[in-house]
C-alpha cells in the first residue's frame, strides 16, 4: 500500500508536467486579439503540434467563425459599410444595416471555411499562425504581414500561402449570391479579394504583438 501510494506521488507531478507542456493545436477564447477578434489559428512557434489533422483544421474555422464575439464585429463592420453607405441600394435604414451586417457575417465565415479548412485540407497545408513570439521588432513585423504570401504544408516545409488567395477569392465570388444584384461585377469582386487580404495581413500584426501589448497594458 505504501509502494503504491509513493508511486502515485511521484507519478502524479510529472503527469501534470507532461499536461502543462502539451503541444498547442490551436488557440483558445483568451487568445483574442484586443480581448475581442477571435484568434483561434495563432500559436506559440516554440510550443505548437507539428501536423495538425482535417479536423483539427474544420474545428480552428468554426470557432473562429462562431466565437461569440464574432457576431458583433461583424455588426462592426457592417455600421462601417453604413457610414460609408455602401451598396446604397440597400438605404442608411436599419434595414440596410441589417442586410450589411449579414452580408459582413457571411464574407468573414465563408471566409474562415475557406482559407482555415477547405483550401487546407485540400491542399494538405498548415492555417495556423506560427507566433514568433521574440526576436527584433521588425523582423517580426515583417515575418506577421507576409504570412499572408508563405504558409506551411502539412510536413512543415514553407510554401505559397495558396489557401490565403484561393480561400479569400471563393469567399469573394460568393458574394455575388448575397450583395445587391447591380453590384455583382468583377471589380465589386476584387474589392472584396483584395480587401480581406490586405486585412488578414494587419491581422498579423495583432496575431504576433498582441500577447506583448496585453502583457504590457495588465501584466498578463
Amino acid at each position: 500500500m505504501r509502494e503504491t501510494l509513493l508511486l502515485i506521488l511521484v507519478l502524479a507531478p510529472a503527469g501534470a508536467a507532461r499536461a502543462q507542456t502539451a503541444p498547442q493545436v490551436m488557440g483558445t477564447s483568451e487568445n483574442r486579439v484586443l480581448w475581442i477578434f477571435p484568434n483561434y489559428k495563432t500559436v506559440d512557434e516554440a510550443n505548437s503540434l507539428a501536423r495538425i489533422g482535417a479536423g483539427d483544421k474544420l474545428e480552428i474555422a468554426a470557432k473562429d467563425s462562431f466565437d461569440p464575439y464574432a457576431f458583433p464585429i461583424a455588426g462592426m463592420f457592417a455600421g462601417a459599410s453604413q457610414l460609408e453607405n455602401q451598396y446604397p441600394s440597400w438605404g442608411r435604414g436599419w434595414r440596410g444595416y441589417e442586410k450589411r451586417a449579414l452580408a459582413s457575417f457571411a464574407d468573414q465565415t465563408i471566409s474562415n471555411a475557406m482559407t482555415e479548412a477547405a483550401f487546407p485540407i485540400l491542399l494538405s497545408q498548415d492555417p495556423r499562425y506560427f507566433r514568433m513570439g521574440r526576436g527584433p521588432i521588425p523582423e517580426r513585423a515583417w515575418y506577421a504581414v507576409t504570412r499572408v504570401f508563405v504558409t506551411r504544408d502539412d510536413d512543415g516545409s514553407a510554401q505559397f500561402n495558396y489557401s490565403e488567395f484561393g480561400g479569400n477569392a471563393a469567399m469573394a465570388a460568393a458574394g455575388l449570391a448575397y450583395y445587391p444584384r447591380q453590384d455583382a461585377n468583377a471589380g465589386n469582386v476584387a474589392v472584396r479579394f483584395g480587401s480581406q487580404v490586405i486585412f488578414d495581413m494587419l491581422a498579423g500584426i495583432g496575431k504576433e504583438f498582441w500577447p506583448d501589448l496585453k502583457h504590457w497594458l495588465v501584466g498578463g
